[in-house]
């Protein structure tokens, strides 16, 4: 009988959930819901691009059309960002919007410390690109572990 109940509830659990991820665009059980650098690790390539764009903002570089973007696509060209971002978008949402944000990853010709990152606007309904922005980023340095510092005799 008490298996029979467990049971029940893992699966009304599993129901809730899938419910929920169904219906709700931006339903994370883990992920935050703010696309604000404050709240990841400032090392992390996600941090370093919110704060790029943060800054290309307050140098009023950015389109009028960058509130209109209801989704964000990321294409890795760059061997060394393969995939390093997680599904979270690094610009605010407009889910009324009618614009989507491609962000391409390109290596640096000649240099490990840098990549290259084009943000392309593009209308949902024609595939047109209405903007585009060209970015060179110094790639965040992850923190040494103390253990590895200095060889040990």
């Amino acid at each position: 009988m008490v298996r029979v109940l467990i049971a029940g509830v893992f699966i009304g659990a599993a129901a809730v959930l899938t419910w929920l991820s169904v219906t709700q665009n931006d339903f994370c059980l883990i992920c935050s819901k703010q696309s604000d650098s404050s709240s990841l690790n400032p090392n992390t390539m996600q941090g370093t691009l919110i704060n790029d764009l943060k800054q290309a903002a307050q140098n009023k570089e950015l389109p009028e059309m960058w509130s209109q973007i209801s989704e964000v696509r990321y294409v890795y060209h760059s061997k060394k960002i393969q995939k390093s971002l997680d599904k979270s978008p690094i610009v605010g949402i407009n889910k009324k919007g009618n614009k989507r944000l491609l962000v391409e990853f390109f290596d640096e010709p000649d240099s490990d410390a840098f990549v290259l990152v084009r943000y392309s606007m593009l209308d949902i309904a024609t595939s047109n690109t209405v903007a585009e922005i060209n970015r060179r980023l110094k790639l965040p340095t992850l923190p040494v572990p103390p253990d590895s510092k200095t060889p040990k005799k």
